[in-house]
């Protein structure tokens, strides 16, 4: 005979509390004392109890039967050093966009908070964050690569954007950077370009884990060694660096976030696309009057499964630093436009 399964009330009559309490202490809701969570989750470990998947899939099933209804606040984790540090380009602006269009149609609301308040500190913003029972951070891009945020993260659930957050290894959402530069040259090479050039900056590399540089030096390999040239990769961008590279390599197409490398070209007599063509791998980021080929990063989309990841972390209690981290990646969507042209065979 199959043995009969363990229930929350099972569970709740031998910790001698009501099944509602038990539901709670396993998913170590703040309205329960840790050491009550801890001594339930024992009792329930001690019964052999697991949660039923159909009972959790029909629960979800109703939920999405009904309008969202208001289940909390999450917070948008600011450690710029300014209260509008974060927002440096529009691609950052889109994330917080898709971030807080997919809470509220969640039941949530994303609210901004900026740890640099004055008078902030890390036990302040705890206890803040307690009596609003917000349990879900979103930590946008850091100010600097290789940044270290330290905070009570045990008490919640948190999910970062990109690279630049070094720790703690949060789960992450970024574009898939280096997929995204590997789509981005083949489109050129399918195109009848056979001397692309790199141009970033050592900063803008470093923060997305080198992955521009990589994905690019990745396919070199296979071109003959008189298609192969270096990345011009300067610490901080010159026109007049960049102008002696462009002559001493001599590309047939450029690569790069720097929109305004498209004014120096033409400047010194520089056709776009006639004599030299121009992608970017950042169509989201800055705003211009022309139509520029090159990656969309599909940013809103991305702030939207920031919030998918956060919200079910919260569902399942998964709080504190994980164990193993995930990177949740997000494809680049190629745009066509008017800077590059089919090159004859």
């Amino acid at each position: 005979m199959e043995k009969k399964r363990v229930t929350v009330r099972d569970v709740a009559k031998i910790a001698d509390v009501h099944f509602t309490t038990v539901s709670r202490a396993l998913i170590k809701h703040p309205s329960i004392p840790i050491s009550t969570c801890e001594r339930i989750r024992k009792i329930a470990d001690d019964l052999g109890y697991v949660p039923d998947p159909m009972l959790s899939a029909l629960t979800a099933y109703r939920t999405n039967l009904r309008s969202p209804t208001f289940h909390g606040t999450l917070a948008w984790l600011n450690n710029s050093f300014s209260r509008n540090g974060w927002n440096t380009c529009t691609t950052f602006e889109l994330y917080r966009k898709g971030a807080a269009t997919r809470a509220q149609e969640l039941g949530y609301r994303l609210d901004d908070f900026w740890l640099r308040e004055p008078g902030m500190t890390s036990r302040r913003a705890v206890e803040i964050f307690a009596a609003r029972n917000i349990r879900g951070l979103i930590v946008p891009p850091q100010p600097r690569a290789k940044m270290r945020l330290r905070f009570d993260w045990e008490r919640f659930a948190a999910v970062s954007f990109g690279f630049t957050l070094a720790w703690p290894a949060l789960h992450r959402v970024t574009i898939n950077a280096f997929h995204a530069m590997q789509t981005t040259v083949r489109h050129l090479r399918a195109m009848g370009y056979r001397r692309p050039g790199l141009v970033v900056t050592a900063n803008t590399d470093a923060r997305i884990n080198r992955a521009w540089s990589g994905g690019f030096l990745s396919l070199q390999s296979d071109w003959p060694a008189v298609q192969r040239l270096p990345v011009h990769m300067p610490r901080t961008m010159c026109d007049e660096g960049f102008l002696k590279w462009l002559r001493a390599t001599e590309p047939d197409v450029v690569i790069s976030q720097e929109f305004h490398l498209l004014e120096v070209l033409e400047q010194n007599g520089y056709s776009i696309p006639r004599d030299i063509g121009f992608a970017t791998q950042t169509l989201t980021s800055y705003e211009h009057t022309r139509k520029i080929c090159g990656i969309d990063e599909n940013a809103e989309q991305t702030g939207a499964a920031a919030v998918n990841l956060l919200v079910g972390m919260i569902h399942r209690s998964e709080w504190g630093i994980p164990l193993m981290m995930q990177s949740l990646l997000i494809e680049g969507t190629w745009r066509d436009g008017d800077t590059l042209k089919r090159q004859a065979a």
